[in-house]
C-alpha cells in the first residue's frame, strides 16, 4: 500500500488552496507536493485528499479518508471545507 500511495503522489499530486482562484496555463504551473508533506498536512488536519478518478475506480480502492470528486465535476465544490489545503490525486 505504501508503494501505491507513493506512486499516486509522486505521479499526480497537486496542491490547491480553496481560497485560491488562480488559473494556470497548463499543469506544469500547478504546485506539487511530496508524499511526506502531503501525509503530514493530512495527518495534522490542515489538508484534505480529493480522489479525482471516476466513482467506480474510487470504490475499488482509495486513500483512507479521501473524498471522491471526479475530474470535471464541479457540483460538490461548495461542500469542501474552507481554509484547508486540497490535495488532489488521480492515479
Amino acid at each position: 500500500m505504501k508503494f501505491v500511495l507513493s506512486a499516486i503522489f509522486l505521479l499526480a499530486a497537486s496542491v490547491v488552496g480553496l481560497s485560491q482562484t488562480t488559473k494556470y496555463k497548463d499543469t506544469s504551473e500547478v504546485p506539487r507536493i511530496t508524499l511526506e508533506d502531503a501525509k503530514k498536512a493530512f495527518d495534522d488536519g490542515s489538508a484534505i485528499f480529493i480522489d479525482s478518478r471516476p466513482a467506480e475506480a474510487y470504490k475499488d480502492g482509495h486513500v483512507k479518508g479521501a473524498t471522491n470528486l471526479p475530474y470535471g465535476s464541479t457540483e460538490d465544490f461548495d461542500k469542501l471545507p474552507k481554509g484547508k489545503t486540497i490535495i488532489v490525486y488521480c492515479s
